[in-house]
């Protein structure tokens, strides 16, 4: 499996609480472990691509790849200066096995109307799926994503980024900096104080994309993150990224208040500015009350959200009943799609790190340095 298909394994992996122990662990492999194609399909498809042998151009490729993904698979190399590199090569007719996915999607999209969801917010929904994987598809186009990523957090210490190597980059092949890291999946293990530096990180970099940079790294499974036995936090693969509009932001904004006020009216107002509402449905107060009321005590000035002892995963499981009765209400909104994936994403990553992070204080400090900008 490879394309599409694939990336929606990669994504209900993280859900690493929330499915039956065998199905986590077989998921789990395909955040970085999926079967690879052997170097012998690779290494012909390289030369026409390079035109010429490829020992002009590196002292030495591994045919075993460390990673592979859904639409290529990683080669570390080294450069002819000796240099440590790796090599991001996407799968030789991977462009026509996605078109080929997406073909499918459409035709099941009808299905949506069970979920009582409107036509018009499918077919956008469809719409930013197919964006999303032609961008992934573009591998010049994210090393000019990548560019952009270390020119703006070039100055943050508990952030490494690889660097490319544009004379080597070629269509299809992204040529990087070999930047070494853990394994996050398996960070719960690091020490106490590795796990209190990355949780102090993460979602400050996240805010900083958000805020101040104006674009999201949004594929947040397991295997596009490293980290160091320092606790720097090493971020991979930017074949992803969302922009953050500032109107979508002032709708998180007010969204994150209401949650923290408590006020189900200013979370409809918020609901309603995101673009999750139907027009002219009644709003599901219930569902909002409980939401508000789950999660107000985790968002307060000077607390601590306690990723250890609050599973609010499970506790969101008990709102489903809720959530199903809301479906005449609510609706998919294609523009949030990637950043709710990107929240989802890291609360597992905070999940996995299982400290106390101050998620408000954080968030008002970002607040309140772009109201003052």
């Amino acid at each position: 499996m490879k394309g599409p298909v694939l990336k929606l394994g990669q994504m209900a992996s993280q859900w690493h609480d929330l499915l039956p122990e065998p199905v986590s662990r077989a998921l789990g492999s395909l955040q970085n472990r999926v079967p690879a194609l052997p170097y012998d399909h690779l290494q012909a498809h390289l030369r026409h691509v390079y035109q010429g042998e490829l020992t002009d151009y590196f002292e030495f490729i591994d045919e075993q790849p460390f990673a592979a993904a859904s639409l290529g698979q990683v080669h570390r190399a080294r450069g002819l200066d000796g240099e440590a590199l790796v090599l991001k090569i996407q799968y030789p007719g991977i462009a026509d096995i996605c078109a080929a996915d997406l073909r499918q999607v459409r035709r099941l999209l009808p299905l949506g109307r069970l979920f009582r969801a409107p036509a018009a917010q499918l077919e956008g929904i469809y719409r930013e799926l197919e964006r999303t994987i032609h961008a992934e598809l573009d591998y010049a186009a994210e090393m000019q994503r990548l560019i952009r990523f270390r020119d703006f957090f070039a100055d943050w210490a508990g952030i490494l980024l690889p660097r490319p190597i544009e004379p080597l980059c070629r269509p299809g092949v992204l040529v990087l900096t070999d930047v070494p890291g853990l394994p996050f999946a398996e960070v719960g293990q690091a020490p106490l104080e590795v796990r209190k530096r990355l949780a102090n990180t993460l979602p400050a970099w996240l805010a900083a994309q958000a805020f101040d940079l104006g674009e999201l790294h949004a594929d947040p499974h397991p295997g596009n993150f490293a980290y160091t036995a320092a606790g720097e936090l090493v971020v991979y693969d930017f074949g992803c990224v969302q922009s953050v509009q500032p109107v979508v932001l002032a709708a998180y904004v007010e969204t994150f208040r209401a949650l923290q006020s408590g006020s189900a009216e200013q979370l409809e107002r918020g609901f309603q500015a995101l673009g999750t509402r139907q027009p002219q449905s009644p709003p599901p107060w219930a569902l909002y009350r409980n939401l508000t009321h789950l999660l107000k005590p985790l968002l307060q000035s000077g607390g601590l959200w306690d990723f250890a002892d609050q599973p609010v995963h499970q506790e969101i499981q008990r709102l489903i009943p809720d959530a199903l009765a809301s479906l005449g209400s609510l609706q998919p909104a294609s523009g949030t799609l990637l950043i709710n994936r990107t929240l989802e994403g890291h609360y597992w990553s905070l999940t996995r790190l299982g400290v106390s992070v101050p998620v408000a204080d954080l968030l008002e400090q970002q607040i309140d340095r772009e109201g003052r900008a």
